[in-house]
């Protein structure tokens, strides 16, 4: 009687377990494809097909933060179906631990060793940045609160005032006197 075959029941019971354990998978990045916003995710012996990974925003407003090869993550699949899964990413684990342990931190590390970190607590955004940084603004800029530059300040433009008095490379002074005599105040 070892050739029997199991019954259309047991068989229904074997698959509608495997759908349920399906629902919830926990992985691994094995692959990522930025072209088409899809990843591979390796759980045990398995790895699926390429699956969407959930972003904070994919609408009019859309973010970008891909996941990273190694990062533990979720795999929820709707009816038990790894095939139509999407992966939710952000779990750590003991090789990508927290990179901090303060509840009033919002704090970004980059692979680059780039940080951007805000403090609700102490009202202070911190930048860390490697390389460069740019703002682009055509309609303008305002800073309001005192400055300070630690560095070379370098300003390309059109003109540059203080107070509302021109004191850019085309100013002008009154009272000008051949000599040794100090100039009026710019005009």
């Amino acid at each position: 009687m070892g050739g029997m075959s199991p019954s259309p029941a047991t068989q229904g019971v074997a698959e509608l377990l495997r759908l349920i354990h399906n629902l919830i998978r926990l992985g691994t990045i094995a692959e990522v494809d930025h072209a088409s916003a899809r990843c591979r995710v390796q759980i045990g012996e398995l790895t699926t097909a390429r699956l969407p990974w959930l972003e904070l925003r994919a609408g009019e407003t859309r973010t970008w933060n891909p996941p990273t090869l190694g990062e533990q993550v979720l795999v929820l699949s709707p009816g038990g179906d790894l095939s139509a899964g999407v992966v939710l990413a952000g779990l750590y684990r003991q090789a990508h631990p927290a990179p901090v342990v303060s509840g009033g931190l919002w704090h970004i590390v980059m692979p680059d060793g780039a940080v951007i970190e805000y403090d609700h607590a102490a009202h202070h955004l911190r930048a860390i940045l490697p390389g460069s940084a740019e703002v682009t603004a055509p309609g303008g800029m305002t800073i309001h609160g005192d400055t300070t530059i630690n560095g070379s300040l370098a300003v390309n433009g059109a003109g540059l005032t203080h107070n509302g008095t021109n004191v850019g490379d085309d100013h002008q002074h009154s009272g000008v006197t051949s000599g040794g005599s100090s100039t009026g105040e710019p005009v």
